[in-house]
């Protein structure tokens, strides 16, 4: 099984000690392999730390919730189907599971 690599910088932690619920999500996840590159989702929605920023299901249906422009955003979660797929704090990558971006990545680089 492929080993998923998690950022932890001391500006990670300290934003993810603020939010522990985030936090545990994270170190769950820690140990579960990627998503297949096959993997179709039938739900994929985006958090950050006030709630739900948007979703969509089956590709087809998608929802949003509005916000003050001074509700800025600490973190953004994706879940896929209810689990942990991708978190960045501002910009900093801390885990990913989606295999495609991945190799996007590496591809960039």
């Amino acid at each position: 099984m492929q080993t998923l690599k998690v950022n932890f910088s001391p500006e990670i932690f300290s934003v993810l000690s603020r939010y522990p619920q985030w936090l545990e999500m994270i170190i769950q996840v820690m140990d579960k392999a990627p998503f297949s590159r096959n993997y179709c989702p039938n739900i994929v929605e985006v958090f950050d730390q006030y709630g739900l920023l948007s979703g969509r299901i089956h590709g087809y249906l998608s929802y949003e919730s509005t916000r003050n422009s001074e509700q800025k955003s600490e973190f953004t979660a994706w879940l896929i189907d209810g689990e942990l797929a991708i978190f960045y704090v501002g910009s900093a990558l801390v885990i990913n599971r989606l295999q495609i971006l991945a190799v996007a990545f590496r591809e960039l680089l």
